[in-house]
């Protein structure tokens, strides 16, 4: 599903060949990419989904007074957090996903670019 919504192949013209052959450093930009650590990102998740599920089931053993004070604010705070928690850690493993694929429509566009720029020098 999201393949089809961010699948962007750009056009090689002669201007953009001129462009990085005049540019070579910049054509090399094209391939740099900061990696999410997917590891760390489902440590956030497995952390969140537990103190989410901690949160909720503690709530069943508290039925006195502090018990309602703990229940009505500690519990649900600290599970609201646990949300938050394993909602970010999705969030960013998506965008990592996508960052992915762009990565990879770099090396084959800064791949073509490159070949382009040889048969124009006539080297291929």
């Amino acid at each position: 599903m999201l393949e089809n919504n961010f699948n962007s192949i750009q056009e090689i013209t002669p201007k953009l060949i001129e462009y990085y052959e005049k540019n070579p450093k910049e054509l090399d930009l094209l391939i740099n990419k900061e990696d999410f650590h997917i590891k760390f990102l489902s440590y956030f998740f497995i952390l969140g989904l537990i103190l989410t599920i901690v949160s909720r089931t503690l709530a069943y053993f508290f039925e006195d007074i502090w018990g309602k004070f703990i229940n009505d604010v500690i519990l649900d705070v600290s599970s609201e957090l646990g949300i938050a928690i394993f909602g970010g850690a999705i969030t960013a493993y998506l965008l990592e996903y996508l960052q992915k694929k762009q990565y990879q429509e770099n090396i084959e566009f800064r791949k073509r670019i490159k070949e382009e720029i040889l048969k124009k020098q006539g080297k291929i």
